[in-house]
């Protein structure tokens, strides 16, 4: 089994996407890592709001915040998930997420083993 070590963007990245779910201040929160020849995947999940179905296609724009977050008066400004995806993306990552309200979010993060941010 190797184990490998990720450069300075990433692990910001991954930080961001812990503190763009501020919901989870009261949830159980799983990280998960997969690791094949060739990709490295991360699950981010929590057990928290989750994100109103017509409200998902906004989850990645900039100063977006859904409105079961701002109800639930938690703090933030809806840069974080932004910048996240922005950082990933720059360095030929994936993410998406999959969420159902009142149950919880999970947000994944795919990197290619021969992507700059992924060191053996």
């Amino acid at each position: 089994m190797a184990l490998f070590k990720f450069t300075f963007p990433i692990p910001r990245s991954f930080l961001l996407l812990l503190v763009g779910l501020k919901g989870w201040l009261n949830s159980e929160v799983r990280v998960l890592l997969f690791i094949n020849k060739n990709k490295v995947l991360v699950a981010i999940k929590d057990t928290e709001l989750g994100i109103p179905k017509k409200q998902q296609p906004r989850m990645f724009e900039k100063f977006f915040r859904a409105d079961n977050v701002q109800t639930a008066e938690t703090e933030g400004t809806g840069l974080g998930l932004y910048i996240a995806k922005a950082i990933i993306e720059r360095h030929g990552g994936k993410t998406r997420f999959e969420s159902e309200e009142n149950v919880g979010t999970t947000f994944f993060v795919e990197l290619l083993m021969n992507s700059p941010a992924v060191e053996k």
